[in-house]
């Protein structure tokens, strides 16, 4: 009863077109989930250097999380540099935060081609992980009950359809807040982690 009902709420939350998902009420300054105690679920994928990263090893830190894959013809074009300038943002400010993108084409998206994905945005991978190494389902899974968000082929188009938001979640795996990732003023999220790890 509980999926249904998240997927229901997912469905209205959502608007879609062009294979991605646009979160609707994401406002400029973000969108405060605390209340909705959303939790990421476990997991333990593979990074762009065939390491583990387990929600275990990210527990005690805040994250921010969003999903891409390096096929997007679309929004990730935007989404990734978005990223790349959060996290240049966060070093500047001094503020601690590891960045998490999961590829939601894991059959394509191998580690090699991960981090030949991140090194053309220039991403810093001390603090950035690009996930992979799980089935499509397990992303399919995890979009729906972690992030109250949806991936599924666009069989009109052959894109992926996914979220475009940011979310950041805080030491005990909760989804705190989420953003437009397709804005690219950082300084909302910058105050909202400076505010929190203060």
């Amino acid at each position: 009863m509980k999926k249904i009902t998240l997927a229901f709420a997912a469905l209205l939350l959502f608007s879609s077109g062009c294979g991605w998902l646009y979160q609707s009420g994401a406002a400029e300054n973000g969108t405060d989930l605390s209340d909705s105690e959303i939790y990421v679920n476990d997991f333990s994928y593979t990074n762009q250097h065939e390491e583990t990263v387990t929600n275990e090893e990210l527990e005690g830190e805040y994250w921010v999380a969003n999903m891409v894959f390096s096929r997007c013809p679309t929004v990730c074009n935007i989404m990734t540099p978005n990223m790349a300038s959060l996290q240049g943002d966060l070093e500047t400010e001094g503020l601690d935060t590891t960045l998490v993108s999961f590829t939601v084409d894991p059959e394509f998206d191998d580690p090699e081609q991960l981090q030949s994905y991140g090194e053309s945005y220039n991403a810093d991978f001390s603090s950035w992980h690009f996930l992979t190494g799980y089935e499509e389902e397990e992303i399919e899974t995890l979009a729906e009950e972690s992030f109250l968000s949806v991936v599924e082929p666009d069989q009109e188009s052959g894109d992926i359809i996914h979220s475009t938001q940011f979310y950041l979640v805080d030491p005990e795996g909760q989804v705190i807040r989420q953003y437009d990732g397709l804005e690219d003023d950082t300084e909302p999220i910058l105050e909202d982690i400076g505010a929190v790890q203060s």
